[in-house]
Formats: structure tokens, C-alpha cells, sequence
């Protein structure tokens, strides 16, 4: 495949300190667990990494941090995306100069494009600003709106954007994601961003998946992995099960407050959410503990909230 990333790929929190501001000494924290994970790279500063709520100027010192906490042993895919094409433009270019892996993208959500040209003719200056870093749209249309057939979108996008390799395709429309990992004889790099459905999209073809909860849940995807590798389907079945009842639990308590609860609990102490994102109380935080902390799907023990 032509792209640079495959496998499990996290999604990392952006870590703030109590008051709200970065806190980019916890990158350090979040990378040595992914390395003890053996993740081979991180997708920052997307939805996860909680981008709306960041300002330009933190998004490049989140980008630069990671790219230097990174390394050569984590690759580092930088999400540049947003509503304003200009910052978006300028996003790429940071992430260029710094020497990432990759640069992604989502659709403009506000304002929203009405057909695939419009759409196109956004990306095509942000890809290329990043060029030749490669490019990786980002399709989320349960947060951006903006649904259309990505397999057309890429057809009609690649004689514009030859740095375009692939995409991320946060989307359950199956039928849609068995057309891209085809498209062009397999020419692209579909990395699934539904960990719920990363089963399925094994046995589909996909390159990889970039996820939220393989921030602190690797081990259980691992497992999927395996089976299915070795054509046990019970057991991989069994893993994926697993995964969904954890996520279930999860969002019982807000997903994004619950994950950065979760982070705390195995060390990796990523702070607060940004408003209007909740945070979690210690009570509840507690009960979360306790629901969770007989599942066999983390790599470190969970330590009880104090």
C-alpha cells in the first residue's frame, strides 16, 4: 500500500493541566505507553485530541511535541482539518516543515459543501501545502455532516492531489468501505475509525484503524488480531465482544470524560476536557473503576481514583 501507517493506530488525547492550559510534558507519559503497547504511531489532534477547542497556535505546539516525543519509533499523522481553509492551508504546512508522516483532513462542518467539487476544491490547497507528506482524508460525517461517497470523492480528487493516499473512514457504511478498499485495485490505504467495528473491517481488507479507545485498550485488539489471523473467528468474535462491552460501560458515562478518566487510572494522567465537554467527578470516576476494572482488555492494572 502506498501510504505510511497500518495496524492499530491511537488517536491520543491532547493533555491540559487543571486549569485547562497545555500541559505537552504529558505527551512524554502517553508515548511510553503506546511504545509498551507496541503501536506504531499516533493520529493527533483529531477529534479525540479534542481539536475544535484548540487554538492554531496550540495545535502547532501539540503537532511539534509530538513529533518530537515521536521520533523514529512512533509515526506521527497530524489532523490539520477545521472550517477555515487558510488556517488549514497554514496547519499543513507546519506539519510539513516539522517532518511528520502524514497530514489528514475532515470536511468543513459548518458551513458545508454541497457537492463533491466543492468539497475537493477544499482539500486540494491543504494537501497541497503538505506535499509531499501524504495525505489522508478524514471522513467523520456523524460530526462534520458532510455525507458523500468517499470512493467518488477520491476518484475525482487524485489527478488534483497525487500526495493523497488514503483515509480515515470514521463511517459504518460497509457497502461504501468495501468500494474504497477496492477502489483502483487496492491502490489506497482505508484505515477504519470505528473501534467497535474493527472485526469487521478486518475481514473486509482494511489497512489499519486509528482509534480512540487504543489509547488504554490495545491488548483485547491484539487479541481480534490474532484470531482472526489464525482463522479462529469464535475467539476473534469473543475479543471484539469484549471491546463493545467496554465501550458500552463507557459511554454509560460520557466517552470522551470516561476515556480521559481511563488514561488516569493506568498512569497517563491527560487532565480535564475542554468546555462544553464534561469531566467526570471523582464519585463517578470511582464507579467507572469498578465497572471496568475486572476486563481483561488493558495493559496495566487499573488504579483505583483517589
Amino acid at each position: 500500500m502506498p501510504g505510511p501507517i497500518s495496524g492499530l493506530i491511537p488517536a491520543p488525547h491532547t493533555p491540559f493541566h487543571p486549569d485547562g492550559s497545555l500541559n505537552l510534558d504529558a505527551v512524554a507519559l502517553q508515548a511510553e505507553l503506546f511504545r509498551e503497547c507496541g503501536l506504531p504511531g499516533v493520529f493527533a489532534c483529531g477529534s479525540t485530541g479534542e481539536w475544535p477547542m484548540l487554538t492554531l497556535d496550540e495545535r502547532r505546539r501539540t503537532a511539534e511535541r509530538w513529533r518530537e516525543v515521536g521520533g523514529d519509533s512512533l509515526k506521527v499523522v497530524i489532523h490539520v482539518g477545521g472550517y477555515c481553509q487558510a488556517d488549514s492551508i497554514a496547519l499543513a504546512r507546519h506539519a510539513r516543515e516539522i517532518g511528520v508522516a502524514a497530514v489528514s483532513s475532515v470536511a468543513p462542518g459548518y458551513h458545508k459543501p454541497t457537492t463533491i467539487e466543492e468539497l475537493i476544491e477544499f482539500w486540494v490547497p491543504v494537501a497541497a501545502a503538505a506535499a509531499p507528506v501524504p495525505f489522508y482524508i478524514y471522513d467523520i460525517p456523524a460530526m462534520t455532516g458532510v455525507s458523500v461517497p468517499m470512493s467518488e470523492v477520491i476518484r475525482n480528487a487524485k489527478p488534483r492531489m497525487p500526495n493523497l493516499v488514503g483515509l480515515k473512514f470514521t463511517n459504518t457504511d460497509f457497502v461504501e468501505l468495501q468500494e474504497l478498499i477496492q477502489l483502483d485495485g487496492g491502490a489506497y490505504d482505508v484505515l477504519l475509525g470505528y473501534d467497535e467495528c474493527y472485526l469487521g473491517g478486518l475481514a473486509l481488507g482494511i489497512t489499519g484503524s486509528v482509534g480512540s479507545t487504543y489509547n488504554f485498550s490495545t491488548p483485547v485488539y491484539r487479541r481480534v488480531e490474532a484470531a482472526f489471523a489464525k482463522g479462529d473467528f469464535d475467539t476473534a468474535r469473543r475479543a471484539q465482544k469484549l471491546a463493545i462491552d467496554m465501550l458500552k460501560t463507557l459511554k454509560e458515562f460520557g466517552l470522551p470524560a470516561a476515556q480521559k478518566a481511563v488514561m488516569a487510572m493506568l498512569g497517563v494522567d491527560c487532565g480535564p476536557s475542554r468546555l462544553p465537554l464534561r469531566n467526570l467527578p471523582l464519585e463517578e470516576r470511582v464507579r467507572l473503576w469498578e465497572r471496568l476494572s475486572s476486563m481483561d482488555v488493558f495493559p496495566r492494572p487499573l488504579r483505583k481514583p483517589e
